[in-house]
């Protein structure tokens, strides 16, 4: 498999989960997405269905500092 290098924000808090799962698991963060990836249905939702925003592409950090940690 070819792994594919990617870039994402999600909030603090849901990294830090990710982090200690990787550690309890001896593996690697990137591993642990993946795996959640891998389990979820087909059907992801993906940013185009959050409408609070129309130009969230370019707001994006904004938005994501209204999640808080």
């Amino acid at each position: 498999m070819r792994a594919v290098r990617r870039t994402i924000s999600m909030p603090a808090a849901v990294a830090r989960r990710i982090e200690r799962e990787a550690k309890r698991r001896k593996t690697s963060f990137s591993a642990i997405v993946t795996d959640l990836v891998e389990r979820t249905p087909d059907d992801l939702p993906y940013a185009g269905v959050i409408d609070d925003d129309p130009d969230l592409s370019l707001n994006v950090n904004e938005v994501l500092s209204r999640l808080g940690d």
